[in-house]
């Protein structure tokens, strides 16, 4: 009897591996993408994000066991624009001719230097539609799937954008400030200027002279509220609130989830909505 319980352990084992091994296997640079990836392929696909949750993307280099997982992949999927300067580098040496990469900026023939396309809906569309595509090619098979999935979290981010647009066209500000120039594809998407008081880099450190105009602006347009970042240090943002009065709250660029957020069970979509919410306040909702 114990015999045959064995037998029957090894060969559960052996089919649950080999259903496991028979799953795409799919590897995405960071959160965002990680996240649209999942919604369509659902139980179809192996996922791993390289760039871990809570950590700031713009600086992460891979280690030698994050390269293997890319090389030894059937996807790799990483956004471009230089928010990841190693991919293309790495790429370049790699030997897997069956590994099949995306390079999401290109491929929805994003334009500007703004890598930040994951936080203009209009975009994240199309960045769904390549996912799908990509899933199709490689699992022809499971065709239907990919598509039902596609369709479904399409409606959702379609939703999304059209609660951002009612909502913000009834605030009585259009200009907001900050610390980061995160939200330039944001804010033109739905009428609003954008304030950064750095660049593209969130570790860029402003100059005095770009303090004195960001504090003018803030002062002109009696600004209430300048936005920070949940992975990046408050302290400019403190320094410009103690010279202006404004009071500080957060706009995050979705970079990648706290583990307060993975606990809590958020995702790309209630982010958005979070921030929405503090542009709403910052903004004068009506």
């Amino acid at each position: 009897m114990i015999r045959v319980i064995v037998v029957s352990l090894v060969l559960l084992f052996l089919l649950t591996h080999s259903f496991a091994q028979n799953k795409l296997n799919v590897v995405v640079s960071f959160y965002p993408i990680y996240d649209f990836t999942k919604n369509i392929g659902g139980e179809k696909i192996n996922i791993i994000t390289l760039i871990p949750f809570g950590v700031e993307p713009h600086d992460w280099e891979p280690t030698p066991k994050d390269i293997s997982k890319i090389l030894n992949a059937d996807l790799f999927i990483y956004n471009g624009a230089g928010l990841e300067p190693w991919a293309e580098r790495l790429l370049k040496d790699a030997k897997n001719k069956n590994l099949i990469t995306i390079d999401m900026y290109k491929s929805i023939s994003a334009k500007g230097d703004d890598p930040h396309i994951w936080l203009d809906p209009v975009l994240v569309k199309s960045q769904l539609r390549v996912i799908r595509d990509a899933l199709i090619k490689l699992d022809p098979k499971n065709r239907l799937y990919y598509e039902v999935n596609y369709k479904s979290y399409l409606k959702k981010v379609e939703t999304l954008d059209k609660e951002i647009k009612d909502t913000l066209s009834r605030c009585k500000k259009r200009v907001f400030v900050t610390s980061h120039n995160a939200f330039s594809r944001f804010a033109s998407r739905y009428g609003l200027i954008q304030i950064p008081v750095t660049g593209i880099s969130p570790e860029a450190e402003p100059n005095p002279r770009d303090l004195v105009e960001v504090t003018k602006i803030i002062k002109e347009n009696k600004i209430g509220y300048i936005f920070t970042e949940p992975l990046i240090s408050p302290k400019l943002a403190e320094s410009i609130s103690r010279e202006t009065g404004v009071k500080i709250l957060l706009l995050d660029p979705i970079e990648g989830l706290s583990k307060d957020d993975v606990k809590a069970g958020k995702d790309y979509l209630s982010k958005m909505r979070e921030n929405l919410g503090n542009l709403k306040l910052a903004l004068g909702y009506e």
